[in-house]
């Protein structure tokens, strides 16, 4: 059986408790849409998170995720440091943000939940 690993590429801690990794991901990183998210999974027989996709660099294959540790599960992610590995990435899901085609649009968000902004 073939397991695929996702390397932590780069941590920044943006608050006390939220924090951004980086995370190889090259074919997510590709096709991902704004709006979209991934499911992870730290270690085999731990929790599925699902997270927003905050950003995406589909040159180096990475996709950003923006993270509070509020829980176990959470905790134990944001625990991961560069060069470490979470164990499933599963994505892009849901459905893209409907994007205008001109003009302006105003894009509002409180706490973690911006992350979906600077895709849009």
């Amino acid at each position: 059986m073939i397991y695929c690993m996702h390397t932590i590429l780069a941590k920044k801690q943006l608050s006390p408790n939220v924090t951004r990794l980086d995370v190889l991901a090259r074919r997510i990183a590709e096709i991902k849409k704004p709006g979209q998210f991934v499911i992870v999974r730290s270690e085999n027989g731990h929790e599925r998170i699902p997270l927003t996709i905050a950003d995406s660099d589909p040159e180096r294959g990475t996709i950003s995720l923006v993270i509070q540790a509020v829980g176990k599960a959470t905790r134990k992610l944001v625990s991961l440091e560069i060069g470490g590995a979470i164990r499933d990435v599963s994505g892009p899901l849901g459905h893209p943000t409907e994007l205008l085609a001109s003009g302006r649009a105003l894009c509002i968000g409180g706490g973690v939940g911006t992350a979906v902004v600077h895709p849009i």
